[in-house]
């Protein structure tokens, strides 16, 4: 009898014990420290074109939306003067991509450098410029404006700004925007895009994306070179920005700016720690107002070895990092996928990480990433899309 006893206490400890810990599903002991978990990494969009920077919206049907350069081709690269402005749809349902859309096209320049969001009525608002290429170097000949109020069917523009100044001449409002998304104030009524040019950061505001004939400046600083910039408004007439420090030094990461008003004026820079150990480029923020986080992204090239480069997430509460820009939480290292195993042969691991991440919610507990990796094929750069999910746990 005894024995039966010891023999039933036996089973029922291997049945605890396998739902316990045989699950599957059930995260890992420092996955429930993070506040989100991700999917496997897959490709996006694969194939001969140049497919690189853009950004995500949210249709009015709840499916997605990624505005992108591409450069047609194998003859395609990171500056051809073929490239031009496309859209491709995601389905997050069926998780599956569909084909891509040509949005502009000059057929004379270069339409590159894309960035935007969408109001709260709905109109997408893309920002791009023109570019040649002129005695071997490139040059800005045109910054302008799209909008569309049918999900990306049709497009008015392009547009300039009346407060954009000429390319051509030495103003600190000349450059291209940064990588971050258009954002949306509150408190002013208005949306704001950041960007940067000759060592200075501006905004350029726009009350329902029609038009962007406002600007102010942020900051100027001749020490650091100052670049692609993100921001995010986190409430309370708080205002926070990420910006890429051009000098391709190690330990040389993001900086981060704050404004207590509203953004009329902005503290100096001062270093953050992402990445840890490494030069940052690329920085995206964005601020869930809901969870009260922020979420950053960040890539890393360079500085180390091309197959170690890496994309980088981190999160804080918006009171955690004003006053100190260094107590940003680590959340996730996502290796390029061309160093990794399931990739590794498709393209030569001969460039560094493009990096250029985009996110956009989905539902209220998960978010789309998009991404770009590049390689030299044939003597050009080649570069093509891969996603993931960002979901909340």
């Amino acid at each position: 009898m005894l024995q039966k006893w010891i023999s039933f206490i036996r089973i029922n400890l291997a049945v605890i014990l396998i739902v316990f810990t045989g699950c599957d599903t059930q995260p890992s002991s420092d996955e429930f420290e993070k506040n989100f978990h991700i999917t496997d990494v897959k490709p996006a969009l694969f194939n001969d074109d140049h497919n690189s920077e853009g950004f995500l919206i949210q249709k009015s049907n709840g499916n997605l939306l990624l505005l992108f350069r591409v450069d047609p081709g194998m003859e395609g690269s990171h500056t051809g003067t073929e490239g031009y402005i496309a859209q491709i749809t995601y389905y997050p349902d069926e998780d599956r991509w569909g084909e891509v859309q040509e949005v502009y096209n000059s057929h004379r320049y270069d339409d590159r450098n894309i960035h935007g969001g969408i109001t709260n009525d709905g109109r997408i608002v893309l920002f791009f410029r023109h570019m040649d290429i002129v005695d071997g170097r490139n040059v800005t000949v045109e910054r302008y404006f799209m909008y569309s109020d049918d999900d990306g069917a049709t497009w008015s523009g392009p547009h300039r700004s009346e407060s954009w100044s000429a390319p051509e001449k030495p103003d600190p409002r000349f450059g291209v925007w940064g990588t971050g998304q258009m954002i949306y104030n509150e408190e002013i009524s208005r949306y704001s895009m950041p960007g940067y040019g000759n060592h200075i950061l501006y905004m350029t505001h726009s009350e329902d994306g029609s038009n962007w004939d406002e600007i102010n400046f942020l900051i100027e600083d001749e020490e650091r070179v100052l670049t692609e910039i993100a921001a995010a408004w986190t409430g309370n007439e708080h205002l926070i920005a990420l910006i890429r420090d051009n000098r391709t030094e190690p330990d040389n990461q993001l900086l981060q700016i704050k404004s207590r008003n509203n953004g009329k004026t902005w503290s100096e820079p001062q270093r953050t720690n992402m990445p840890k150990n490494h030069w940052g480029a690329a920085p995206q923020l964005l601020y869930d107002q809901n969870r009260d986080l922020l979420i950053a992204m960040v890539s890393d090239r360079n500085t180390r070895d091309h197959s170690e480069n890496s994309l980088f997430i981190y999160t804080a509460r918006p009171d955690e990092v004003y006053e100190n820009p260094g107590n940003w939480s680590f959340e996730h290292e996502i290796t390029r996928p061309w160093a990794d195993e399931k990739y590794r042969n498709t393209r030569p691991l001969n460039l560094s990480f493009y990096g250029y991440p985009t996110i956009v919610p989905i539902n209220e507990n998960e978010y789309l990433v998009v991404f770009t990796e590049r390689a030299t094929m044939e003597g050009t750069e080649q570069a093509d899309l891969y996603y993931f999910r960002l979901m909340s746990n």
